[in-house]
């Protein structure tokens, strides 16, 4: 068998060669939260908590393919990930395209679609990814071509698979660059100059479907989990082979069953921050990479008990495992609002491994101060890198003050006091920022402005104490976006508008949004306020029947004081949104802990 195997960067995959996905493959079937994984990793490994390009590069796998006679690649293994790459270059394009960016786009053009010379001498162009499974060439052609796609329900589900990720791949872009075509061309840059993949290139069919069963029978490498195992097992009398063999069979299928793209060895990275204050220094952090070799040389390696007990330390990772799955498997309210604003939210599980010990009235209070840091960040459009360093700082002190005092009486204010005053710090910075999103949040941060509305009215509900308060994010997620100033206008509506000329910037803003029930919003249409009015009164939702009267009933009830919070009006103009864009500020400030700053410029424009 004659192999060659090459290191390509994304740029040199697409850019030098052409490939096709033979009709007997499995087809596209990743799912968002793998896409969403993907550009989170890359874009973790890429930048610095600076947003600054950091050093070295950033390996996704690899592909195995075999030359045919047309000089095109047939691909028999890592289709999943190639064409997730080829979707986001699309996605790249398009949004640069749509922001008008100066800077030709010829090049990641030609990443995607080139010409080539046929037979005859002619000149043809051809995609540098086809999938020859039914009906999926057509959507990556339209995709190429920046043209809309077929309806979704003709089309098969590997077919819809693409469409999400495209949608999940162009969501993920708005909401880290915006409109800030200069940092979304630099991403770009490094995702096609850092990002590689080990490409085996056999002489044939046969020979690469070889090579792919050996890849997936016998797996390439060993990472410091598998590591770690034999390091345990090492330490322990033969007759205790079974035994280990048994917890650390039950670790490793609690990980993998948390639906969530779970990874064992990223649980040992947690588990070790968690636990081992000596496992971080002033500079750096341990990484995966690096892992094993603390493991295994740590000069206080009895006391992590690899040495001195590993059935012990075994067990301890199975019952991390065990909470691992359960805050990502069974949120509670808070961490479910964590996950709404990312999929691929993991870090805060650094934290969470130290206080597995809680029962669940005290582990409420440790989630509710992690979305509110979650919250702020994503807000702020600060790095999440910096979490890796802030969990790994505070879980060791966490975990010795429950230690401590998990047996008072006054447990909970003393977990709650630590909580408030930790994570005070870290998002008290950017309240100037915070607020100064929060005067012209809308639609264009899809994501964030839709994950808001919905927190929004989960948190007026738990105010007003209505029978909606302790539901979860999950729940506002079946009830259908609504402009109140309608999104497709009449021509006359718009031209009564008082600002017709910024009529499209006002109808995204989060002051111009509820929440509504699917059947009352059909009923709706593209009416005036005055005929809306009056139908918002019948949703079930607080925030939305505010908009159509007040909600205050009583003095001094939940329903009174919830209420205050919102103005009444008497037509829907510029002013009005405006107005109810500070209203809807003030409460999540007031969500977040922090200082309502007044908007002296308002969100006009």
């Amino acid at each position: 068998m004659q192999i060659e195997v090459k290191h390509p960067t994304v740029q040199e995959v697409f850019k030098e060669s052409f490939y096709e996905v033979p009709a007997f493959q499995r087809e596209y079937v990743w799912k968002r939260l793998q896409v969403s994984s993907l550009l989170a990793d890359v874009m973790n490994a890429l930048f610095d908590e600076n947003d600054n390009p950091s050093s070295g590069e950033y390996f996704i796998g690899s592909i195995v393919a075999y030359l045919d006679e047309q000089s095109v690649f047939q691909l028999i293994d890592g289709q999943q990930r190639l064409t997730t790459l080829f979707i986001i270059l699309c996605a790249i394009r398009d949004l640069r395209n749509s922001l008008n960016d100066p800077e030709p786009v010829t090049f990641l053009e030609g990443m995607i679609q080139d010409q080539y010379q046929k037979p005859d001498g002619t000149t043809g162009v051809r995609l540098r990814l086809k999938p020859l499974y039914r009906d999926a060439d057509i959507i990556l052609q339209n995709m190429a071509s920046g043209t809309q796609t077929l309806q979704v329900k003709t089309l098969p589900q590997s077919a819809k698979n693409m469409l999400a990720t495209y949608e999940v791949a162009a969501d993920f872009l708005s909401e880290n660059f915006g409109r800030d075509v200069n940092r979304l061309r630099r991403f770009q840059a490094q995702l096609s100059r850092r990002v590689r993949l080990v490409r085996i290139q056999t002489l044939g069919i046969s020979d690469a479907l070889h090579i792919f069963e050996t890849i997936n029978d016998r797996g390439v490498g060993l990472n410091a989990l598998d590591l770690l195992k034999n390091l345990l097992f090492m330490q322990v009398e033969r007759a205790e082979f079974d035994r280990l063999t048994t917890i650390w069979e039950k670790m490793v299928n609690a990980i993998e069953k948390t639906g969530r793209d779970g990874k064992p060895l990223r649980l040992l990275r947690y588990f070790v921050l968690a636990n081992f204050p000596d496992a971080r220094n002033k500079t750096n952090l341990l990484t995966e990479n690096n892992l094993y070799e603390w493991l295994s040389k740590s000069k206080d390696k009895d006391d992590l008990g690899i040495t001195k007990d590993p059935i012990a330390f075994a067990e301890r990772l199975h019952q991390a495992a065990l909470a691992y799955k359960r805050f990502i498997s069974e949120p509670d309210i808070a961490l479910s609002s964590i996950y709404a604003i990312s999929n691929s939210a993991r870090q805060h599980l650094i934290v969470l491994l130290a206080c597995q010990t809680l029962n669940n009235d005290s582990l409420f209070v440790v989630t509710h101060h992690l979305e509110r840091l979650s919250v702020a960040y994503s807000l702020a459009k600060a790095s999440t890198k910096v979490f890796d360093r802030i969990f790994a700082n505070a879980a060791p002190e966490l975990g010795e003050l429950i230690a401590k005092n998990k047996a008072r009486s006054d447990f909970k204010s003393i977990l709650n006091a630590w909580m408030e005053d930790w994570v005070n710090r870290e998002i008290e910075p950017l309240t100037l920022r915070i607020s100064e999103a929060l005067n012209v949040m809308s639609l264009d941060r899809k994501l964030t402005c839709r994950f808001i509305l919905r927190r929004l009215s989960q948190y007026v509900e738990a105010k007003a104490k209505t029978s909606l308060k302790n539901l979860a994010i999950s729940h506002f997620t079946k009830f259908e976006v609504e402009h109140v100033l309608p999104d497709n206008p009449s021509p006359e509506l718009k031209a009564e508008f008082d600002r017709p000329s910024d009529y499209d910037y006002y109808k995204s803003l989060l002051g111009n949004l509820t929440l509504l029930e699917k059947p009352i919003n059909a009923s709706l249409g593209r009416d005036y306020f005055s005929v809306k009015q009056p139908v918002y009164g019948r949703s079930g939702l607080f925030l939305t029947k505010s908009l159509s009267a007040s909600q205050s009933v009583g003095l001094n009830t939940s329903y009174f004081k919830a209420a205050q919070y919102f103005g009444q009006y008497s037509e829907w103009n510029s002013s009005a949104i405006e107005s109810r864009q500070q209203e809807m500020k003030r409460l999540i400030m007031e969500m977040l802990g922090l200082s309502m700053i007044e908007d002296t410029t308002s969100a006009s424009l």
